[in-house]
């Protein structure tokens, strides 16, 4: 009998020090610096206190996208850099993304043209790496594009394409190409503090979180990569802090099928709060959302309030038909806003990232989004270099396809919903090639099934559990 994967790699933590870089956090942005330091050619350690992208990285709105309001904004600088990574994700994560086709209904005369300007800068900015130029769309191919949208009187509206991709497939297959390149990236292993010699960190006391066990290890650089817990992080361990993390909290709804009645993607640019409303097609579903709403404290499992789900159902009906009773799923995600003022509003909040050193040494890599963690990577890896001597090795990352180094496609495409009944042979792979430890690993990060259909979830939790518990107690 196969033993248990994990074992392997907490012997390898424990004994194959010192290390270049130890990664704290396993979402989106640690698993990018991780896999970006170890094609590299750095030795790499990363450890994540629950599973990888638990908290924010597996709660976004699937979307890898540029960033429309942010023209808005004036931030060119930041459309432009997502532009290009949308791409690269695109080119380098193909099993795990895919082009989406948005339509931007308008009602005002004049407003077709002012966002048709608004994609045409969009597209211009997106260079060579442009999917498909927008179009300006008449009303009748508005209502062609969008069969059940039913808001009164539109002018007409914008046709344009971005990109979505499974967030938590994606980390698993950043934590399945560090692992298969002789690095280390473990889950449910926490930092329990950083070790400093002489006003410098040494390294960090780990502790593995099913055993309660704890050791030493070295490294020549730590990275706080942990998102919406940087602050705390950095509290804990006594490092200093330049930029501070501001949360906000991002709501969604999910229906089944398509209430659009196309599978085209809806934005609406401007709801009655200001924000941007999505409605996109994925996994045989609709994710509707998302709000904007400070949040006072870093949670790893965030939920919607009463009002921001009554906010979402109210504007999607005025938009198209939806039956609040075809709700078969919520949830929320907390963004970790970067800023060095104390904003009350975070919708203000840039998106862009930060490099924040400690005195301690602490290279602390905070803010931006999932389209840009491959620049965020590079960005951090490259100070690491700069700050603490490491040798010069160039980023690689632009050119590496994940499948060509250890990743596994998902286990279900992206448009394919999950089935009622979970087949053994998944279990088995999620136990064995994707670091699942528990039901939820499974029904919310592999299958994606919590995400969708929360009732399924609960009725596949109990056998989903009894079936890992017997793949653990056979790998022992």
């Amino acid at each position: 009998m196969p033993s248990d994967p994990r074992s392997k790699l907490i012997d390898q933590a424990q004994n194959d020090g010192p290390w270049d870089i130890i990664v704290v956090g396993g979402g989106a942005t640690g698993l990018a610096t991780a896999w970006d330091a170890a094609s590299r050619g750095y030795k790499v350690a990363l450890l994540e206190q629950a599973d990888f992208a638990t908290a924010t990285s597996s709660r976004s709105t699937k979307l890898l996208h540029g960033g429309v309001r942010y023209l808005q904004n004036g931030e060119l600088g930041l459309v432009r850099e997502a532009l290009h990574e949308r791409t690269l994700l695109l080119k380098n994560a193909p099993e795990f993304s895919q082009p989406m086709r948005f339509i931007l209904p308008t009602h005002l005369p004049l407003s077709r043209y002012y966002y048709r300007f608004g994609m045409w800068l969009y597209d211009s900015l997106a260079g060579k790496s442009n999917i498909r130029p927008a179009e300006l769309l008449s009303q009748h191919e508005l209502l062609t594009q969008l069969p059940n949208y039913k808001k009164s009187k539109p002018t007409g509206g914008i046709a344009y394409t971005d990109a979505q991709f499974d967030d938590a497939a994606l980390a698993i297959a950043f934590a399945q190409c560090i692992n298969n390149s002789n690095n280390i990236a473990i889950n449910y292993a926490s930092v329990e503090r950083l070790n400093i010699g002489h006003g410098k960190i040494t390294g960090i006391i780990a502790r593995d979180r099913e055993t309660n066990k704890s050791w030493t290890m070295e490294a020549k650089v730590v990275i706080n990569a942990t998102g919406i817990f940087s602050d705390v992080f950095r509290q804990e361990n006594d490092s200093n802090i330049n930029w501070s993390i501001h949360t906000s909290r991002g709501s969604h709804i999910v229906v089944q099928s398509e209430p659009l009645g196309s599978n085209n993607a809806l934005i609406i640019p401007k709801t009655t709060d200001g924000r941007v409303l999505f409605a996109v097609p994925w996994k045989g579903h609709t994710i509707i959302g998302t709000t904007d709403e400070p949040s006072n404290t870093p949670e790893l499992h965030p939920t919607p309030t009463e009002q921001e789900l009554f906010f979402l159902i109210q504007e999607a009906q005025s938009t198209f038909n939806l039956d609040p009773q075809s709700i078969t799923s919520s949830w929320a995600g907390l963004r970790p806003l970067v800023s060095r003022s104390g904003k009350s509003s975070t919708a203000s909040l840039s998106r862009k990232h930060i490099i924040d050193i400690s005195s301690n040494g602490l290279i602390s890599i905070l803010g931006g989004k999932w389209t840009t963690c491959r620049k965020m990577a590079e960005d951090t890896i490259d100070t690491a270099i700069l700050k603490h001597g490491l040798p010069l090795r160039i980023c690689k990352t632009q050119d590496l396809k994940l499948t060509d180094h250890g990743a596994q496609p998902p286990l279900v495409s992206i448009n394919t919903a999950p089935g009622y009944d979970i087949p053994q042979t998944t279990i088995e792979s999620c136990f064995h090639e994707r670091f699942a430890r528990n039901a939820d690993d499974i029904l919310a990060r592999r299958t994606r099934t919590s995400m969708l259909n929360s009732q399924l979830a609960k009725d596949q939790g109990a056998t989903t559990e009894l079936a890992l518990q017997k793949l653990r107690s056979a790998g022992t």
